[in-house]
């Protein structure tokens, strides 16, 4: 019987490891890992060494500006690059988002030294495709994944970014990749968000790869099945490390609950939130489910709690949503890093409080064992919310080494071949 190793990939701009840890769970094995967020290289190798043996290196990709950089810097790692079927990865996506663009649009209006210090952030990041672009042509793997915001393609830089990769050259020549790119839906594939993201896979034509068909739809999961489970914590909950109080109601639960080497087994993980005033606590209370902040209804609550709320200064048409209280029977919206800042987006359904970032965790999808303990409370809402969902992750993944295994029943005929732990048959 053949057997064959693990595919290996690369993670660029890997943040925490939403990626990763997609890609490890569907039985990939990671070679390296790098971003220039060094709290966030920390909380990746804290619960991604353990168990799955990966590694992320703190550097500021910016000083990558040719291809024999990238050579230098892997071999200097121990990476071999013959070892890498696969590079994923996203450039940090605020300056192809809306909300981005329109920050640094403002920013420019009000002061000049902010326009020059926007400026030159913009164009660093956007121009961070191009550190991509030459890993890709360091290494030619046989595949490549591209993640970033929806709103990227209608950025004046996509239609480059695209021709970038469709003409990217190898030491033998062009490197001849099918480019396959839309926008998808977490939701879709078993995340109780309703987050859209942009994917682009790169295939290898000329490696005779078979075609790559995009990950199949799941049933959907509610903001009720990801998060029933979880204990009833107070606003201001500090404690790190809780029990489970009752068994888990859903699969989503129990695989959530599921641990890596029986890590984190029968305990919650920072179970943590922000404290609210009284106001707040009785404000959360009188929400229904699903409102938010532009309702009248909820204008109404604001005054009738406290006739001088701060919050009665924000205008209804500026800030629909700076308060919406989560609803159970339907998936949650876009987590994003703004929760580092403030939960009110996100009022818990049921209890009179914002979030945790154990529940936050939870609508991206990370299992309960991966652990926020190394960072502060407003680190871990950042780093959670720039993460990509691991189930979505782990659905594109699933889906690549799918396609792969096509190649490995054509080569081996009738023999069974193993590989990445899954065993193959031809039909």
């Amino acid at each position: 019987m053949a057997r064959h190793k693990k595919l290996g990939f690369i993670d660029l701009f890997c943040g925490c490891g939403g990626l990763s840890l997609g890609f490890l769970q569907a039985g990939f094995r990671q070679l390296i890992a790098l971003d220039n967020d060094p709290k966030a290289v920390a909380c990746y190798n804290r619960n991604l060494k353990q168990g799955y043996g990966a590694r992320a290196i703190n550097l500021d990709l910016t000083s990558i500006t040719s291809v024999e950089d990238v050579a230098r810097m892997l071999e200097s790692s121990g990476v071999d690059v013959s070892d890498c079927d696969v590079i994923i990865g996203g450039p940090p996506c605020q300056s192809f988002s809306v909300v981005g663009r329109n920050k640094i649009k403002t920013l420019m209006k009000s002061d000049s030294a902010l326009k020059a210090h926007w400026e030159a952030k913009d164009r660093q990041r956007v121009t961070l495709f191009e550190v991509y672009a030459h890993f890709l042509e360091a290494v030619q793997p046989a595949w490549f994944l591209f993640e970033n915001v929806p709103t990227i393609v209608s950025h004046p830089y996509f239609p480059r970014i695209v021709n970038r990769f469709e003409t990217l050259v190898g030491n033998g020549g062009r490197l001849d990749y099918s480019l396959t790119y839309d926008n998808y839906l977490a939701s879709d594939f078993g995340v109780p968000q309703t987050r859209k993201r942009f994917f682009m896979v790169g295939r290898r034509s000329d490696k005779n790869r078979s075609n790559w068909e995009r990950p199949k739809r799941h049933p959907v999961v509610t903001v009720s099945q990801a998060l029933g489970d979880l204990p009833a914590v107070a606003p201001g909950a500090k404690e790190r490390r809780v029990h489970y109080r009752t068994i888990a109601k859903s699969s989503y639960q129990r695989l959530m609950r599921s641990g890596k080497n029986g890590r984190g087994r029968g305990i919650v993980l920072d179970h943590i939130c922000r404290w609210h005033n009284a106001d707040d606590v009785e404000l959360f209370r009188q929400m229904r489910c699903g409102a938010r902040f532009a309702d009248t209804e909820v204008q109404v609550s604001l005054a009738s709690v406290n006739p001088d709320h701060k919050l009665l200064k924000y205008s209804t048409d500026k800030f629909r949503d700076k308060l919406h209280k989560l609803h159970p029977a339907k998936p949650a919206w876009t987590v994003t890093a703004h929760l580092q800042k403030d939960c009110y987006k996100f009022i818990h359904h049921s209890q009179s409080r914002t979030i945790t970032v154990r529940e936050a965790a939870r609508l991206q999808s990370f299992p309960d064992w991966f652990s926020f303990e190394d960072v502060s409370m407003v680190t871990a809402f950042g780093l959670t919310g720039n993460a990509v969902p691991p189930l979505m992750a782990k659905r594109f993944a699933d889906s690549i080494l799918s396609a792969d295994q096509c190649i490995s029943r054509k080569v081996t005929g009738n023999r069974e071949v193993k590989s990445n732990g899954w065993s193959i048959e031809r039909a």
